[in-house]
Parts: C-alpha cells; sequence; structure tokens
C-alpha cells in the first residue's frame, strides 16, 4: 500500500487498484495529510486546504464529514487515516510515500555515483520513474506549493545526476540525448549545458560543445543580462584547446592506496557516509569541519579505505606533525611526488599532481589553514581529476571549497538501544557477559547526553565504565574533561584525552577569541548575539568586534550554531570554558553580568503576556529558562536583592504556564530576612508555590506575611500577594474572602496600571462565586468581563473568559459549554497556559461524565490526569480526581470510587475545599452506599484512607482503564 504525490494524489492499494478519491475535496484533504505525514494536521489547517479562505460554518462537522467520505474512497487504505485531538494524521504504518522511495533512490544512485556509474544509472532510472506528472497534482500551484516546488527542484537534480552518471559510465550518445533535453527543458540553468558540453566534447562534436555555449549565451543575455559563469567560461577554453574529452573509463590496474588502517568498526555513520560521498562525488574540494572528537578523521578514513576497495588511488596526508613551513613537503611525502628545489615548489607539487586521478585527504589541517590554502588552491586548478578532502575544525576559505559539517551523534531519546550513540558506548565497553539490564540502558543514555554525542567523548568514557563501573562514571562526569582520558594506546596522544583535544583547539585561538570563549561558559544553554554582546563586551572584547569573534568560534568548531541565530557550547567545551574562566578570575563579574542582563530581559518581556504577542513573549521567556534558572542561582549565593527582584517578576511567566521549577525560587526567600516592601511579590510567588504543592494553611500564612511586608492589603506592592492569597481563600471553601480578595487586587493592578492583571481578577471573582454555588452571580460577572476579554486579543485573558462562561452553561446548556471549553483550550494552547488548558480539559471531562457521555469521560481523563502529574501541581490534582470520583460512581466502578473518594478526603491539606465539589461527591457516594451497602462502602473508603499518594494514582489509573472496557461508546 502506498500513497502517491508525484502526479494526482492517491493510493495504490494491497488489491492492486489505484485509488484517487473522486471529489476534489477529498483529493485536497488527502494532499494536506501527505503534506506531514505522520503528523497531526489540524482540522483548521485541513479547512483551508479544503475550501480555501470560504471554510464552511461549523468547519470541525465539515472536516469531519469529508474525512469519513475519503476513508470510504481510500478502502483499505482508509485505515491509516486516524483521528486525534483537533485533527488527523495519516499513519503510514512505515510504508514510504512514492517521493521518499524517490528520494531515497536518488540518494544511493549518488553514492555509487563515482563506484558504479552504470548501478547509478539504474538508481536514477528507477527513481525517475515514479513520477506520474507534476509533484501533488492540481495543489502544485495553492497550499501544497512549497512541497510541489521542492519535490520539482529534486527531480531536475535527479536528471541532471542520471547525465553525469551516463557520462561516468561512458554511455556518452545517451548522455547526449538527455543532456539536449534538459537544456531544451532548462534552458536558463547552467549545469545541464555543462552536462551537455561535456557530453559532446566526449562524443567528438568539439564543434557542437562550443555552439552549445554560444547558445547559452545568448539567452542568458537576451533574458537576465548577464555571461555564462566562470566554470562555463573555462569550460568552453579548455574544449577550445581540444583537452576538455571526457574519456570513457575502462577497468585497469590502479596504485594501492597508502592509507592507515582502520582502528575499529565504524558506528553510527552510515547516513554520514553516503552524505560525504555524495558531496565528494559533485564538488572537487570539500572541507569536513566539526568540533574536536566529533570523528572526522575516523569517516575520511572510511570513505577512503571504501575508494580504495573500488580500485581508486587515495593518498592520505596527517597533518598533526607538520608545522607550517613543512606542509608541502608533507603532501610530497604522502603522494610520492619529487618536489625539485626552485623558487615555486607549490607550481612543481600541482604540476606533479595534474594527471592524478583519485582522492587527496589532509587530515587534520586546523593549525595549518594559511600555507594548507594556497597549496590546495594550485592542485584543485591544475588537478581536474583529482577530489581533495580536507578534514578541519575551520574551513580553508577558498571559493571552490565546499563545507560540509559532521554532527554529534544523534542522542538517545529514552533507553533506545537502537540509537546509534548508545551502541558506540555499548561497542567500546568491556564486556559485561551479558546485556545490559533496562536500568544499565538508561544510565548508558544519559552518559551519551551528558557527552554530547561526541564519539570520542563516548569511546573514553566507555572505556572508563569498563574500570570504574557506569554509575561511578555518571558521578565523575562533572569534570567532564578530566575523567575522560585513557583511550586507546595506539591513537594519537592529543586523542587519548579530552581534555588534550580541546586544548589543541583552544591553544589555536587568539587573545580576543580566548577571552570571548571563555566567558561564553556562563550561558547554560542556546544563547543569541545580543546576548553575548551585552554579557561579554568589555575593554579586553570590544562589542563592535563580539559578532566577527563569535562567527570565528563557530567556523573553529568552537560555538555550535543553532539556526536560524543562536549558539551554543557543547557540554564538553563548556566544562573547559568554565575551568578557563575560573582561572583567569572572572568567573564572578562574568556570572553577576550574565545574571543581571538576564533579568533584565525577564523585566522587558513580562509586560507582553498581557498583550495579544503573549505567545511570542512565552517563546522568548521559554527559550530564556535556563539562563533564568543560572541567574537565580547565582543570586541567591550573592546577591539576594537581585533573587528576589527575579523571583517576584517571574510569576506571570511561571503560575499560568504551571513552570513549578520557576515558582519554587520564592520558597527559600521564605527564611531569608526580607524588609523591602518590593520583596513582597517574592513571598507571594512562593505562596503560590506552596499552595501548588497542596500546603493550604501553610501557603495562607506566606501570603499573609507577605501582604504586610508590602505595607497592607491596600500598598501597591501587595497586588500580586493578594492574588495568591484570593487563590488560596477559595481552595479553603472561604469564598467571601475569596471575592472580596480577587476584587482588592483588581483594584490594586488598576492602579499599579496593569490592565492584564486586573481583568484576569475580575474574572476570577466570578470562578470563586461559582465554586461556592453562586452560578447567578457568576454570570453576570462573566457577562460583563468576556467583551473585554475579546477586545484585549490576550490569549490567557480568552481562555480564562471562556473557561469561566463554560462553567457558568455547565448545568444549563451542556453543548454551548462545551464549545466554550474547547475554546478556552484552543487560546490557552497560543500561549502555553496549561493551567487553563488543563483545567479547561478536566472540566469538558468531567461536563461528558455529568452529561452521559461516559466513554468519552473515560476516555479524556487519563490524559488529564498525566498533564497534571508532569505540571506537579497537587492540589489541582486533587481537584481533578474528586471530579474522577463522580465519574466512577456514574459508571458503576463503585467500589472503586469509594476507595478513591477515601484517598482524596483524607488529605484535606491538600485539596480544594470547593463547595460544588462537595456536594457532587457526597451524591456519588451516597450512590455508592445505596449499591454497596454501608459497610462494604465504608470499608472500601477506609482502604482509601491508608492509600500513599503513588498509590491513589495507580488505583486511578486501573479504574479508569477497566471501567473503559466495561463502558460501551455512545
Amino acid at each position: 500500500m502506498r500513497f502517491r504525490v508525484l502526479g494526482p494524489v492517491g493510493v495504490d492499494t494491497d488489491d492492486g487498484l489505484v485509488r484517487t478519491p473522486g471529489g476534489v475535496q477529498g483529493r485536497a484533504l488527502l494532499a494536506a495529510l501527505l503534506l506531514s505525514p505522520g503528523a497531526l494536521v489540524s482540522t483548521h489547517r485541513l479547512a483551508e486546504a479544503a475550501w480555501g479562505d470560504r471554510p464552511p460554518v461549523d468547519v470541525d462537522n465539515a472536516v469531519h464529514v469529508a474525512v469519513g467520505r475519503l476513508r470510504r474512497a481510500l478502502g483499505p487504505a482508509g485505515t491509516m487515516l486516524v483521528t486525534g485531538p483537533r485533527g488527523y494524521r495519516l499513519e503510514l504504518a512505515g510504508e514510504p510515500t512514492d517521493a521518499a522511495l524517490f528520494e531515497e533512490d536518488c540518494r544511493a544512485a549518488r553514492a555509487r555515483l563515482t563506484s558504479s556509474p552504470a548501478e547509478a544509472v539504474e538508481l536514477f532510472d528507477r527513481g525517475l520513474a515514479r513520477w506520474q506528472g507534476s509533484a501533488f497534482g492540481e495543489f502544485a500551484d495553492s497550499f501544497a506549493r512549497a512541497s510541489a516546488v521542492r519535490l520539482e527542484e529534486e527531480r531536475r537534480v535527479a536528471a541532471e545526476d542520471r547525465v553525469e552518471a551516463l557520462l561516468r559510465a561512458g554511455r556518452i550518445d545517451e548522455a547526449v540525448a538527455s543532456g539536449a533535453d534538459l537544456v531544451v527543458a532548462h534552458p536558463l540553468a547552467e549545469r545541464p549545458v555543462l552536462l551537455l558540453m561535456r557530453s559532446l566534447s566526449a562524443a567528438g562534436r568539439t564543434a557542437d560543445a562550443l555552439k552549445a555555449y554560444q547558445d547559452h549565451r545568448a539567452v542568458l543575455r537576451e533574458h537576465l543580462g548577464l555571461d555564462p559563469s566562470r566554470e562555463a567560461r573555462e569550460l568552453h577554453a579548455r574544449i577550445l584547446r581540444a583537452d576538455a574529452a571526457e574519456p570513457i573509463r575502462r577497468p585497469g590496474r590502479v596504485p594501492p592506496a597508502r592509507l592507515p588502517r582502520r582502528p575499529s568498526s565504524l558506528i553510527g555513520r552510515d547516513e554520514d557516509l553516503v552524505g560525504l560521498a555524495a558531496v565528494l562525488a559533485e564538488n572537487r574540494l570539500v572541507t569536513l569541519v566539526g568540533p574536536g572528537g566529533v570523528g572526522k578523521t575516523r569517516l575520511a578514513l572510511e570513505l577512503g579505505h571504501r575508494w580504495a576497495g573500488a580500485d581508486r588511488p587515495v593518498w592520505w596526508v596527517d597533518l598533526v606533525p607538520v608545522p607550517p613551513p613543512r606542509v608541502i613537503e608533507a603532501i610530497a611525502a604522502a603522494t610520492g611526488v619529487e618536489v625539485p628545489p626552485g623558487p615555486d615548489p607549490v607550481g612543481a607539487l600541482s604540476a606533479a599532481l595534474a594527471t592524478a586521478r583519485g582522492l587527496l585527504v589532509l587530515d587534520n589541517a586546523e593549525h595549518v589553514l594559511d600555507p594548507l590554502s594556497a597549496v590546495v588552491d594550485r592542485i584543485v586548478e591544475e588537478a581536474p581529476d583529482l577530489a581533495v578532502l580536507v578534514t578541519s575544525r575551520e574551513r580553508l576559505a577558498l571559493d571552490d571549497e565546499v563545507v560540509h559539517t559532521l554532527p554529534p551523534l544523534e542522542l538517545p531519546v529514552g533507553a533506545d538501544r537502537d540509537n546509534p550513540a548508545v551502541q558506540l558506548f555499548l561497542a567500546r565497553m568491556p564486556r559485561l557477559g551479558r546485556p545490559p539490564d533496562d536500568d544499565e540502558l538508561a544510565l548508558v543514555a544519559q552518559l551519551c547526553h551528558r557527552l554530547d554525542g561526541l564519539p570520542l567523548a563516548i569511546e573514553l568514557g566507555a572505556a572508563r565504565a569498563g574500570g570504574l563501573g557506569l554509575a561511578a562514571v555518571a558521578d565523575r562526569l562533572a569534570d567532564r574533561l578530566g575523567e575522560l582520558g585513557g583511550g586507546r594506546r595506539t591513537a594519537d596522544q592529543r586523542h587519548r584525552t579530552m581534555r588534550a583535544v580541546v586544548e589543541w583547539s583552544h591553544d589555536l585561538l587568539g587573545g580576543e577569541e580566548a577571552a570571548l570563549f571563555r566567558r561564553l561558559a556562563v550561558f547554560p544553554a542556546e544563547f543569541s548575539l545580543d546576548q553575548v554582546e551585552a554579557v561579554c563586551a568589555d575593554d579586553t572584547v570590544h562589542h563592535g568586534a563580539v559578532a566577527g569573534l563569535l562567527a570565528r568560534l563557530v567556523e573553529k568548531s568552537l560555538v555550535q550554531q543553532v539556526p536560524p541565530d543562536r549558539f551554543r557550547l557543547l557540554e564538553t567545551l563548556r566544562a573547559f570554558a568554565t575551568r578557563r574562566l575560573g582561572d583567569s578570575g572572572e568567573s564572578l563579574r562574568f556570572r553577576d553580568r550574565h545574571a543581571r542582563d538576564t533579568a533584565a530581559r525577564l523585566s522587558h518581556t513580562s509586560p507582553r503576556l498581557w498583550t495579544e504577542q503573549e505567545d511570542l513573549a512565552v517563546h522568548t521567556l521559554t527559550r530564556l529558562a535556563p539562563d533564568l534558572h543560572a541567574a537565580w542561582e547565582y543570586a541567591a549565593e550573592n546577591d539576594r536583592r537581585l533573587a528576589l527582584r527575579l523571583t517576584g517578576d517571574i510569576y506571570d511567566f511561571a503560575y499560568f504556564r504551571q513552570r513549578l521549577d520557576l515558582l519554587r525560587w520564592g520558597l527559600p526567600a521564605v527564611s531569608w530576612a526580607c524588609a523591602d516592601p518590593d520583596s513582597a511579590a517574592a513571598l507571594g510567588t512562593a505562596a503560590a508555590a506552596t499552595w501548588s504543592a497542596g500546603r493550604l494553611e501553610e501557603a495562607a500564612a506566606i501570603a499573609a506575611r507577605s501582604i504586610e511586608l508590602a505595607g497592607g492589603p491596600d500598598a501597591l506592592p501587595a497586588a500580586l500577594p493578594m492574588g495568591v492569597a484570593a487563590d488560596i481563600a477559595m481552595f479553603l471553601g472561604h469564598t467571601d474572602d475569596a471575592v472580596a480578595h480577587y476584587r482588592r487586587h483588581a483594584a490594586l493592578r488598576h492602579a499599579r496600571g496593569e490592565p492584564g492583571p486586573a481583568l484576569l481578577a475580575e474574572l476570577a471573582v466570578a470562578h470563586a462565586l461559582i465554586n461556592g454555588q453562586r452560578t447567578a452571580e457568576a454570570a453576570d460577572v462573566v457577562a460583563e468581563a468576556l467583551p473585554r476579554a475579546v477586545r484585549s486579543a490576550n490569549p490567557t485573558a480568552l481562555a480564562w473568559a471562556h473557561y469561566l462562561a463554560a462553567e457558568v452553561a455547565a448545568d444549563t446548556d451542556a453543548d454551548q459549554a462545551a464549545t466554550h471549553y474547547r475554546t478556552a483550550i484552543e487560546f490557552a494552547d497560543r500561549a502555553d497556559s496549561r493551567l487553563f488548558r488543563t483545567m479547561a480539559a478536566s472540566s469538558a471531562a468531567a461536563l461528558q461524565s455529568r452529561t452521559g457521555s461516559m466513554h468519552a469521560a473515560l476516555e479524556a481523563f487519563p490524559g488529564v490526569l498525566e498533564q497534571w502529574v508532569q505540571l506537579g501541581n497537587e492540589a489541582a490534582l486533587a481537584w481533578t480526581l474528586q471530579q474522577i470520583v463522580v465519574l466512577l460512581a456514574r459508571c458503576d466502578a463503585h467500589e472503586a470510587a469509594a476507595v478513591l473518594a477515601g484517598a482524596v478526603l483524607a488529605r484535606a491539606d491538600i485539596r480544594p475545599n470547593f463547595a460544588i465539589d462537595t456536594e457532587r461527591i457526597g451524591e456519588a457516594l451516597q450512590t455508592v452506599r445505596d449499591r454497596l451497602g454501608d459497610q462494604p462502602a465504608a470499608a472500601s473508603f477506609e482502604a482509601g484512607c491508608t492509600l500513599t499518594w503513588t498509590a491513589t494514582l495507580t488505583h486511578t489509573r486501573r479504574a479508569l482503564a477497566d471501567a473503559a472496557v466495561r463502558v460501551e461508546p455512545a
């Protein structure tokens, strides 16, 4: 069963039929799903594809109906169209599309272009035969345009590569015909003309080759006002000299390769090897760059051995022991060339290599780049059949150079035995005598992360694990560079420890480069150029020079670029830079600058959380989170005033995103001696973290102390703690106090010029009223505030308003309430407001259980439960468990409901005491007693009272799963 996009969209089914949905809407849906196979495509994206800018009124229902028709039209393949949350996905079940197969054929062909051009032609033919028309058919010029254009470009390049393969295979006449077709199809493209010229010249048709050039020049001048490129002009000149004809290759004896032996098997680099071979097939000068220890030499060596195995000469030059003045001598010695004394040794060397055919590998070039660049430039110019591969931590910076970056190994997700980094670690670790168990495998995966996926670091760590054990190596890796030593005795000395590898790179830096590199250690994760300029520039590293210096560090592979505009240090390099920063005596100074810059960014960005651009502000602060933690940790040790400022400022971001890791900054402040009213916000953050952990009475005391510190309930600094105090009063069941606190909180926010938080406080009045069973009053509050939330266009305000509108309507208009819950979730997702998203999902599931949609509720609640568990908010989790008690009772899971009720109600200090929930649980327990009898119900309730929190969650998951099996879908 295979889906098609290389032409009209459709599917080849196992029954031998080609199915193409009959209606344009069905075909559009299928095309939209195939743009992201296996990924969830939202209902709105599908609607845009099917109806363009005129979607139906009820989008969800219209897409649901259209997807149903599409499933039927696809026949057996319809089962692969899966319904997900707010969208649909096409699960290909491991079956690639025709586009994926085409790309796979092309990759395989390019890998054989040099070693077996005849096989390459066959593979290109197979790939190109998969095309049945324009990519994505009728949708190529609308929503599928970007993907269609990319595929068509790949098709053109594959056709060009096929001509190259025909030339290399000696099928000259076919190359001439195919090249001529390409020139007609793409008259402004250069490569088809070059291929045609080479093919005609190889066929002995020099006049026709020269005419092809003249025709190309005329077309370029007429349509673009340009002349042909330098490469085209040089080829034209060589043809004029009658030396451009490419000979037909025939088998012959070639000299043996002079290569070092391969020290061990190459693990986890199959795709990188194919990719490097493909780049070398297309380009005569390739520089393989990457950080120290990433495996550049090992990959180049593997490629060299494979070329040699295909009877192609390979010359290997190890530049590690070579000083700059002896570069020419080293290359000459490795290639067997005699360079006579004279004024132009570079010219003599390149002239001697002019007829060489094969691969010249120049390994470890970073310390001789200046003299090597001049030599390589001449060799590439004068030896047209010699490919040059350079390995270096920095490029040569030549015009014809192609830079190919080798990344670290892919890092494992969980204990993944098949991950290449994990496989390398296990292969290099002395045998356990048995396969590693799950715990050991998880520890290996953790070590691979901490070693950045660098093969050398992994090999050194694995060797250490043989002597010390996995756990000991993990514990000692805080000093990554010091512990990672003792590699292969046959390895180069600088590859025997990671410190030696990094020092080799560091010692090549200039003074300003070295200073900037060590200062980058203060950034705990990714960073931006403007952060570097703000934190690291001073009289030693001038502000105007930072951008250039950072670019140089990237080029030297000491800093990694994270597209499009971020940077990072590998952890091994950060450990080295941190030590250098400490040795320089600059550590505290630059940690302080980083902390203050981070605090300023938080202060500047936080007000945008209350605008329509909240999503951008959230993205900015989420990306800044590692810096925020590092800044707070520094401040807590060295500048408590700054730590308190950070703690208060973080509340708005952390609370609504339920980032309890950030809210917990307030907890140490509870024990600090705080006298400044501006510190009240930090204690308010502490109170929020405390109630989230389920300690409501303790949280109330902290909030009261915070208000007192602020100067009383009417003082402006009391705004934040007043809001937290209102939350706690509501959780404790004190509705009137909560309403009064929320209104005072709103007034303080208005007085501070903060209308966004004020609006949320006014809406929170409705929340307190609803939980206190005063829904009519709450409805008036929501009716007045909802339009203001709409006008604000702030996603969190809209999520909160729609959530409360749903709560108001829940007992009178279930359909309207369900719509409001969905809308609340959509707005909450937009701003990553996980608090309101999970509250809405929980309440929506509870509504389904009350309206008879038991199976739907049983399907929804496990996901909601796990969301609260992941967020770590135990008070909110207890609130959700109360709702599940009601659901289990309604599903006739009476014993399970009684056990869960006992577990939840026994924790009065954790669970919110909402009157409305108390009433519903009371009704549920009465139902349980009626069905089970008083004594069995009491016994189950008492059993629940003894459960630990972990056991309570396990019981709940099992009860929901058992009930879902028994309850039939509606």
